[in-house]
């Protein structure tokens, strides 16, 4: 067990413990539509996957474990832990100490952590196509064939990673370099059926794949899909500690021309991520993986310049002291502007100015003794740690805290924790008035949402309400009645929630000035003034409801 080896199994720890911790919150409706689809084919029902290679892991994991919330986040959130590990493979190339930083980088990602913890195939997708970079920058050919091949049944999610894998993939590696073999070749062609197809076991997998490339090129923004602006946003206030480092590294390599061609594959996975963002019609936050990476690898070499000017040049006490001290104001400075957003006093703005001269000040006092390397090292070392703790903050907010927040950048929808009031209260009525669980007939309209639809997987009857005659249970949309024979008593419930953060901006003031207290809210603690919930009404038959309440 060597230093490295016991760093990069804490990586892997750090990685995997925040993205399979909890994964039991409700799906959301893009979730519960793709999670319906793995159950029906597990029920022997015909259906179609628009990702074979997740879909049948989804349900090989449905038969294993049984349908549940777990189970089916659980091929993404183990997608996104390997994606973190895969720099590993890029010990040679970037170096030990680089190649742990970008993994490091990686794994608290908070636009990563966020989409490893979203049930879909996307990260799944993301995840084998840096496998293929990797593996062909390692000169690894059979390997990336393996990888590309599995990428290519990922179907509709397939399209926008193998664009930048392949971009970035041949300005790193060109071809003429590995000179591909008919071997090669065949591992893609055997890797995509035997990943499409289940082993071979559902072979109607490789029409899925075919048919999802169609539906990727068909797809049209609905109301699931996040718009470029709100996508960018989330990246921004999220990834601080990714994208300055990445800003470094563009200032340090400018004039150093091969340094820069070094560097290119990561500048593709950033330009060619930007583009299939922007011109990709069904957007989330999977299609800010490129995005991350690439500015993870950029910043990977900042920061690592940074640790071996610190080690060659620097005395761990001189610049320990600047640093602590350093980190102390920083913490300062953000603790008083979060208090300004939670109070809306400008009052409090002052305390980011006066940690800035502090820290400008130390800087100088530092100066008059040694060189200004030092406490500029200190003070950037400092700043390091303290972004790096707010963006941990950020992950836990967004993925733990939080997670059933409509507000949140990446989140367009949620699903409202009503849902889980309504399934326990569908319990309790049906153990009341029969003495079993389950043993209401349930009937739900034909509109129902998806995450509606998932909550009630499991209910005895799950009709259209077209075909009901007279139900126990009838849930219609808040405006409308049950279309049945019978009297019928209703209770409202929130099923999904959204936030749409129009209200999230400053606005002007007659007298002049304006007002920003919604934005700081928002940015401090994403509360959103304005947020839309989709109403449904739980219909009780009355002798159902007088048997419920102990009446006969």
């Amino acid at each position: 067990m060597t230093r490295e080896v016991a760093l990069w199994c804490a990586i892997a720890f750090l990685a995997g413990v925040p993205r399979l911790a909890r994964l039991d919150f409700l799906l959301t409706n893009p979730e519960a539509a793709t999670a319906l689809v793995s159950l029906t084919v597990l029920r022997g029902e015909p259906a179609l996957f628009p990702n074979p290679l997740f879909g049948w892991l989804q349900a090989l994991l449905f038969t294993v474990f049984g349908a549940s919330e777990v189970s089916a986040r659980l091929v993404a959130a183990l997608s996104g832990v390997v994606l973190c590990l895969l720099p590993v493979a890029l010990r040679l190339q970037l170096g030990r100490t680089r190649a742990l930083i970008f993994a490091a980088l990686l794994a608290f990602s908070p636009t990563l952590w966020f989409v490893s913890r979203e049930m879909g195939g996307a990260i799944l997708a993301w995840m084998l196509a840096f496998a293929a970079h990797c593996a062909w920058r390692a000169r690894r050919p059979a390997l990336a064939a393996a990888a590309f091949g599995a990428l290519l049944a990922t179907g509709q999610d397939a399209i926008p990673p193998l664009i930048v894998t392949v971009l970035a993939s041949s300005a790193a590696l060109p071809l003429d370099a590995v000179r591909p073999s008919a071997r090669t070749v065949a591992i893609v062609l055997l890797a995509f059926v035997l990943s499409a197809t289940a082993l071979l076991m559902r072979p109607t997998g490789l029409g899925d794949a075919f048919n999802g490339y169609a539906l990727w090129a068909q797809t049209r923004g609905g109301d699931a899909s996040i718009s470029v602006g709100r996508l960018m946003l989330g990246l921004v206030i999220s990834e601080p500690v990714i994208w300055l480092g990445a800003a470094f590294a563009l200032a340090a390599f400018a004039r150093m021309r091969a340094q820069l061609r070094a560097e290119s594959a990561w500048w593709i996975w950033i330009a060619a991520g930007l583009g299939v963002l922007i011109v990709s019609a069904g957007r989330s936050a999977a299609l800010l993986a490129p995005l991350t990476i690439g500015m993870a690898g950029l910043a990977s070499a900042a920061y690592d310049a940074l640790l071996a000017s610190a080690q060659r040049w620097g005395s761990w006490r001189r610049e320990g002291v600047v640093v602590a001290i350093a980190f102390v104001l920083l913490i300062y400075a953000s603790l008083g502007v979060w208090q300004y957003a939670g109070q809306a006093r400008s009052a409090w703005l002052a305390s980011a100015v006066v940690a800035a001269l502090l820290i400008a000040a130390l800087v100088a006092a530092g100066s008059l003794t040694m060189d200004y390397g030092a406490p500029l090292r200190g003070v950037a070392l400092a700043g390091v740690a303290a972004l790096s703790l707010y963006t941990f903050g950020v992950g836990i907010q967004m993925n733990h805290a939080r997670p059933h927040n409509p507000a949140e950048p990446y989140r367009v929808q949620a699903a409202d924790l009503d849902l889980m009031t309504l399934q326990e209260d569908i319990r309790l009525i049906s153990v009341r008035a029969t003495g079993e669980p389950n043993a209401l007939d349930v009937h739900l309209a034909e509109d129902a949402p998806a995450a509606l639809q998932w909550v009630l997987r499991d209910r005895r009857r799950f009709d259209a309400l077209e075909d009901a005659g007279a139900p126990d249970v009838v849930l219609t949309p808040a405006a409308e009645k049950p279309r049945v024979a019978g009297n019928f008593i209703g209770t409202a419930y929130a099923v999904t929630a959204q936030a749409p953060l129009n209200e999230v901006r400053c606005v002007g003031l007659p007298w002049g000035g304006g007002d920003c207290w919604s934005l700081a809210r928002w940015l401090a603690f994403r509360d959103a003034e304005t947020t839309h919930a989709n109403l449904w009404v739980l219909w009780l038959r009355d002798d159902v409801a007088r048997r419920a309440s102990g009446m006969r």
